[in-house]
Parts: C-alpha cells; structure tokens; sequence
C-alpha cells in the first residue's frame, strides 16, 4: 500500500497534537487516532487494497447552522496511473508540490 500525505494534512495532524509539555507523544496518538485506525477501517471494509495508493488529505466541512468550518482529514483512492512501480512498499511520506 502506498500511501501519500498532503501537506495540508501534515499541517492538521501537527496543529491536532502539538502540546510543549508532552513532546511527541499527543502527535502520535493523533496520527493513531486519524489515520492508522481510519485506514484500518477502510481495509475492513474492503475499501482499499494491498495494490492501492491513497492520498491522505484535508477538507473543509461547512455548516448551514452557523457553526464554524471545520477541517478534516479524507482518504482518497488514487488512480491506477499514479502508482508506483512498487505498490507493495507502505510508506508515509509528503506528497510532492507542483511548481
């Protein structure tokens, strides 16, 4: 499984767990929480597959009621052409910018 993390989620993901007094620890449990766990979901639910790439985003949620918007990580399946030649590595890197 090949696994791409836009920046804008790296961003979430860091402003989510940031905490001073604890170190590392809040950021791992987010990233446990937010991605591991909705991954392993999505699997069970047959959704992705061992040969997929997923691109790990954000979106913004906006509501009718005048709550405030809210920004939240989505999976998305990518495309056959975007893969890799080595769709059985699992990694978790930034995706790259365009210019």
């Amino acid at each position: 499984m090949k696994i791409q993390v836009t920046d804008a989620a790296v961003q979430l993901l860091g402003s989510l767990g940031y905490d001073p007094n604890y170190g590392a620890r809040p950021v791992k449990r987010v990233i446990q929480q937010n991605v591991e766990n909705e991954l392993a979901k999505g699997i069970l639910r047959g959704e992705f597959k061992e040969e997929d790439a997923i691109l790990i985003d954000t979106e913004l949620t906006a509501f009718t009621n005048g709550q405030l918007p809210q920004q939240k990580l989505v999976f998305k399946k990518l495309a056959a052409e975007s893969e890799s030649t080595t769709p059985e590595d699992s990694s978790l890197e930034p995706s790259p910018q365009a210019p």
